[in-house]
């Protein structure tokens, strides 16, 4: 009975660790992706945060649907690229770190995309082509 006692106190401790990092943050990651490695890698260069268009290299990005991107970040702060449309989201890219794998799936087109931190002026491009 005590090793059973045990063992519900432990799941409960988990399931409640587990919970209480869900929600809440705007800046989490959206959309399909993953680990392992990408077709297409944006860097977020130095000095990004008021460089505007100049904030991502390649500004425009260029990918086929299905295939997948990925942002590293070169500069000395967070930031995240997040599309205006709400198709994407990489959640926070700290300082030397890179995005998950996002799949970039449905219409081809251009998709814009910023930095979604208050006060970054950082603008770039998605061309999705077939």
């Amino acid at each position: 009975m005590r090793q059973a006692s045990r063992v519900v106190l432990a799941l409960t401790t988990v399931l409640g660790l587990a919970a209480a990092g869900c929600g809440g943050d705007d800046n989490g990651p959206t959309g399909p992706g993953g680990g392992g490695t990408a077709d297409v890698t944006v860097s977020i260069l130095a000095g990004a945060m008021n460089a505007g268009a100049n904030a991502y290299s390649p500004d425009t990005a260029v990918v086929q649907v299905g295939q997948t991107i990925r942002w590293t970040n070169n500069d000395g702060m967070v930031h995240t690229a997040t599309a205006d449309a709400g198709s994407f989201n990489t959640g926070n890219i700290s300082a030397g770190n890179s995005s998950s794998v996002i799949t970039i799936s449905g219409a081809t087109g251009v998709r814009a995309y910023h930095c979604a931190i208050g006060g970054h002026n950082m603008q770039g491009w998605v061309n999705v082509t077939p």
